[in-house]
């Protein structure tokens, strides 16, 4: 736990002004910060219309129901739900709530594949749908799966998206997986499917509790600046905000991804997120780099400028470095003195009056608490260096003059919170959240792979206190299962924290994309969630709530 008052930004009024009194008390030793009635930081300076301009903005809205009465609960008769492969009745017994359920019995002597479609209705091209229902077998457990079906004005398919697969149950009902998308343009209507992709002769099955939901694309846009209270963060109408979104991985120099473009940029707002974190390598920034490239930085001034003036807050990672000035680039154990130090200062100078901009001051430690909070030496690869520590970090980043937000990933690939933190205001603790960080299971060696409650449950007491933000998570199977994922949101949205998935790196082969297509310059299409980037769409559908906070 943190010490009293290291981070907390407790006082007398919300946003009001007052003296701080820090008194330093000496006992055995030991130094402990305290904060006496300390306020909120002074406001950041709201940056100008150049800085942030509004390009886009989205009405703060709830989801619409499209399917209603008995074609969602089947109370009195099937709702005109249509059947492929299947015979649908309406059932009285077992039912999941109310009077009835949709029977499903296959139409095929030798089985196959059922289909329950809902019936059409009306559909926006460029807004997001987000549709499920219940299942339970009847006479043998099988697969089943959520689908969504885009139709154009002539009544043509024009887009299917599947929802991830789970297996149903003889004694209970079966939640299905959201399936999440964008409509295509041009879409007129949608239904939603339920499937059962094999069964066996005689196969009957039956769903309940029918949901699809609609919601305008994109997000409400964050309103500049930034702050913290307590364990809240508020936006500049001092209201709560909650940053849901994902990571833009691909600028911090690795080999295998896709620059960002501003299409790209424009397909995140689409889906609803309201933060991007963008993972920067400082080989890349600093002049004295053996890898320093002449218009990077110029280039993660576009980035920022596509993500910000779109509404959305860029969150800038330092992720990669390379120790010494000629070392390899890569992952490292901890900020290295004195390149972060430098890279800090020119990045938080450069950016301090874009109140949409946040900093997030190194990716993953893998140091103990003293070097963490302190710096000290360390060796890495058979190389020693200097690790420069997050309290270091975080007064390089204030010393510009730069109010915004920081966040500090915590201890062990910031998978724990740290026993003190950083002194300071306007901070924010990053978790990053992997059961099985490089393959799925069996491969993992995770005992309950799908639960991140023990990685999460460590910051629950410190997250009282203290702002958190799951910065990072995700599953490595190139997006088939979202399991992992949607139960990560689920657990931050029980919390109030915030959440960033990994990733978007302009491709669809990576073990964590979240996307299923790519889009060429100029293709008049839209990007769609793979099944690991389902419950991300789907979570980003509380964005589009008045304040953004959920």
């Amino acid at each position: 736990m943190s010490e009293p008052g290291r981070d907390s930004l407790g006082g007398q009024g919300l946003f009001v002004l007052s003296a701080l009194v820090v008194t330093i008390v000496v006992a055995v030793g030991v130094v402990i910060a305290h904060q006496d009635s300390p306020p909120p930081p002074t406001p950041h300076p709201t940056a100008s219309p150049a800085a942030v301009p509004r390009v886009h903005d989205v009405a703060s809205v709830r989801p619409v129901s499209r399917l209603s009465g008995d074609a969602a609960r089947f109370d009195a008769s099937t709702g005109d739900w249509a059947g492929e492969g299947t015979t649908l009745t309406r059932a009285t017994t077992p039912v999941q709530h109310g009077n009835g359920a949709l029977e499903l019995s296959t139409a095929n002597p030798l089985g196959g594949q059922m289909t329950a479609w809902s019936p059409p209705a009306k559909a926006v091209g460029g807004d997001r749908y987000v549709g499920g229902a219940w299942v339970r077998a009847i006479t043998a457990i099988r697969g089943a799966k959520a689908e969504l079906r885009f139709l154009d004005a002539s009544g043509q398919t024009t887009d299917t998206e599947t929802g991830s697969l789970v297996t149903d149950s003889l004694t209970g009902w079966t939640q299905l997986p959201d399936v999440a998308a964008i409509a295509p343009k041009g879409t007129a209507q949608v239904q939603l499917g339920v499937v059962f992709p094999v069964v066996g002769p005689g196969a009957m099955h039956v769903v309940d509790d029918a949901s699809l939901q609609q919601t305008p694309g994109g997000s409400t846009d964050v309103v500049p600046p930034l702050q913290t209270y307590g364990a809240q963060i508020f936006d500049g109408n001092k209201q709560p905000v909650i940053l849901r979104g994902l990571q833009r991985f691909g600028l911090e120099g690795g080999t295998q991804t896709k620059l960002p473009d501003e299409q790209e940029i424009s397909e995140l707002k689409l889906w609803g997120a309201n933060e991007v974190r963008i993972s920067l390598g400082e080989q890349k920034w600093l002049t004295t780099n053996c890898h320093y490239e002449k218009g990077y930085p110029a280039q993660v001034d576009k980035v920022v400028h596509w993500v910000t003036s779109r509404g959305m807050v860029a969150l800038l990672n330092l992720h990669f470095a390379a120790l010494g000035d000629c070392g390899t680039p890569g992952l490292t154990p901890m900020a290295d003195s004195p390149s972060a130090i430098t890279f800090w200062q020119e990045v938080a100078d450069r950016y301090k009056t874009n109140g949409l901009v946040a900093f997030d001051l190194f990716n993953e430690p893998q140091v103990n608490q003293s070097t963490w909070l302190d710096g000290g030496p360390f060796t890495f690869n058979n190389q020693n260096f200097q690790a420069v520590g997050m309290q270091q970090l975080y007064d390089t980043v204030r010393d510009t003059g730069a109010l915004n937000l920081v966040i500090v990933s915590g201890l062990d690939f910031a998978s724990r919170p740290p026993t003190q933190g950083v002194i300071g205001a306007n901070v924010v603790y990053g978790i990053h959240s992997y059961t099985c960080p490089s393959a799925a299971p069996p491969q993992c060696a995770s005992a309950h792979p799908y639960d991140p409650s023990p990685l999460l449950g460590r910051w629950v007491d410190f997250g009282k206190l203290h702002p958190v933000l799951v910065t990072e998570f995700g599953w490595p199977d190139r997006g088939v299962d979202g399991t992992y994922n949607a139960n990560v949101i689920a657990y931050a949205e029980a919390h109030h924290w915030g959440w960033s998935g990994f990733a978007w790196d302009g491709g669809t082969d990576g073990l964590f994309d979240l996307v299923q297509n790519t889009l060429a310059h100029g293709d008049d299409e839209t990007v769609e969630p793979n099944q690991g980037g389902m419950p991300l769409v789907a979570g980003f559908t509380k964005n589009t709530h008045r304040g953004s906070g959920g």
